[in-house]
């Protein structure tokens, strides 16, 4: 198997994960824990994991002082409110819908780059924001069931400040590590919803079955280092265009196993608006060009990989510039 096919096979396998989330914090949910538990479980697991596979891998953890704090401040404030916004948002809407309105963020993001001067405004630019929002009107416009109100708006909000998040990230956290930047940002969140359920009590733990704990601890290490890992990996080979374009079947993966695992009706709203915002997140990648050979010594090129390439802390975006490669 060529190098360039592992990579689109590890980004595939990250897409899974990262995918699962959703499906897994439903039955989290099924399973009697609540949104603070799942979270605090989900970063409390996930975190470590993240630290023991930077480590593993030979990278340094240390972090100048201002650097470290900064991304623990990500992750603390920035990740934390964007996951409970989200998964709040599934304890009023399905998994599929939520994955969806989520899957906004690149649109923004991208709308976000031209607003700040970082990206250029062409048709095609404007033909995969139009994109995107026809396909979130789409979903909204032809429910197979009328959505919770607060629901939809929880899950839009979530999106709107993910795109935040990753513009700030982009701009802070150049030429750092992805997956030690990851593992600071996560171990942020852990402690943002340790003291959450310090503050507010973690009382569904007591009453949680065991299945809810094992989609708790899924969604750590499936749906969060795993999938993280595989993609940082994955980007090393196929850089970030493509990397972002196979990522972009993460939503039809929720579908999917809402559809299969949950029973999620499956409506032309849906089908329709959901082909379009994944058509959305598949063009805007490529509009910085075609893909180079990893390790291209090209300004911006897909061998420089830094924190502005992690899922955790940035668009992905192929043409935003990054330096302090990691490539080995």
């Amino acid at each position: 198997m060529t190098n360039r096919r592992v990579g689109i096979a590890l980004c595939l396998v990250s897409a899974a994960g990262f995918g699962s989330l959703a499906v897994l914090g439903k039955q989290a949910y099924a399973g009697g824990l609540g949104v603070v538990e799942v979270l605090a479980l989900r970063f409390g697991i996930a975190g470590p994991l993240l630290v023991a596979l930077a480590a593993a891998g030979g990278r340094s953890l240390r972090l100048p002082r201002p650097v470290a704090l900064r991304l623990l401040g990500l992750g603390a404030i920035g990740y934390a409110v964007q996951s409970t916004l989200f998964f709040t948002a599934l304890t009023r809407i399905s998994a599929s819908l939520a994955a969806l309105l989520l899957y906004l963020y690149p649109a923004l993001v991208t709308v976000g780059a031209v607003v700040l001067g970082r990206h250029r405004l062409d048709r095609a630019t404007v033909l995969g924001v139009v994109l995107a929002l026809a396909g979130v009107a789409l979903v909204l416009g032809l429910p197979v069931e009328p959505p919770d109100p607060l629901g939809v708006a929880l899950a839009l909000a979530a999106a709107v400040w993910y795109t935040v998040y990753i513009l700030v990230a982009e701009y802070l956290l150049r030429g750092v590590d992805p997956l030690v930047a990851s593992a600071h940002v996560a171990c942020g969140a852990a402690c943002s919803f340790l003291v959450a359920g310090a503050v507010l009590g973690l009382g569904g733990l007591a009453g949680a079955t065991p299945g809810g704990y094992a989609a708790a601890a899924a969604m750590a290490v499936l749906g969060t280092a795993v999938a993280l890992g595989t993609f940082i990996a994955g980007i090393a080979r196929v850089g970030s265009a493509w990397a972002s374009i196979v990522s972009s079947f993460e939503p039809v993966c929720t579908v999917v196993l809402g559809v299969v695992v949950l029973g999620d009706p499956l409506g032309a709203g849906t089908v329709l608006g959901g082909a379009a915002v994944v058509a959305a997140a598949m063009l805007l990648p490529l509009l910085g060009g075609g893909p180079e050979a990893v390790g291209s010594s090209r300004r911006g090129s897909p061998g420089d990989v830094d924190a502005a390439a992690s899922p955790v802390v940035s668009s992905k975006l192929k043409d935003v510039p990054r330096r302090g490669s990691t490539h080995r």
